[in-house]
């Protein structure tokens, strides 16, 4: 196989100002925060227990909730000259500038759900407007989704690319440690989890933003 050099990351010494995208959304859906208390498995149990399984139940609303909180929220805001504000969530992610979006399609529910950390809610893309049959179909060369979850991971490199040169590869690594730790709150909440080898990046081009945005994985995520 030929490798792929995507060079050395390095901060430029003055950012590029960037300005992020502007999502056409509707119908926002507040998600409910983990009850107090609840507690989760010793995490070197959820690290021995850790398995890809490809059987796939609808998962509630209240474990989508927990999920998402645990993989994607926002927990801090910090001021920067990148044109838009530094975060810290759950994950890492180089300078703090977390590109990566979470869309997901519901079992339950056509079209496809923006997941927006800062407010933890669910805000339904104007475009493209898919019915859950065909997302499903979709897929099913790759695999059978039966009920679950479908995840898709949006990265919006030129947020990156505003502090960085050569920093395609910064991306694709926020993207691992997202998965990573996907797969891992799935275990802890007793779910299963698929990552997929597909990236998805054909999808973009229905959101007319072609240039904005890239695809960097999916994963499939379903009650046990």
């Amino acid at each position: 196989m030929t490798w792929t050099d995507l060079g050395n990351p390095l901060p430029y010494v003055e950012p590029v100002a960037y300005e992020p995208v502007k999502w056409r959304t509707s119908d926002i859906l507040y998600l409910m925060p983990p009850s107090e208390g609840f507690s989760l498995p010793p995490i070197d149990a959820v690290i021995e227990a850790r398995r890809t399984r490809r059987r796939f139940g609808p998962p509630t609303q209240y474990t989508l909730s927990h999920w998402l909180w645990l993989v994607g929220r926002e927990m801090a805001v910090g001021h920067s000259n990148l044109g838009f504000p530094l975060a810290r969530r759950p994950v890492p992610s180089a300078g703090a500038i977390h590109p990566i979006h979470i869309a997901i399609s519901l079992p339950d529910r056509d079209g496809w759900q923006l997941y927006l950390p800062e407010r933890h809610a669910l805000a339904q893309l104007k475009t493209p407007y898919e019915n859950r049959v065909f997302v499903r179909e979709h897929l099913m060369p790759v695999i059978d989704v039966q009920k679950g979850v479908v995840v898709r991971l949006l990265a919006e490199h030129g947020k990156t690319a505003a502090k960085y040169e050569h920093s395609a590869s910064l991306v694709w690594r926020d993207a691992g440690v997202l998965i990573g730790q996907m797969a891992l709150v799935a275990e802890a909440l007793t779910c299963n989890f698929c990552p997929l080898g597909i990236t998805g990046h054909e999808w973009i081009s229905g959101l007319e933003l072609q240039n904005r945005l890239a695809g960097v994985g999916l994963a499939i995520l379903g009650a046990r």
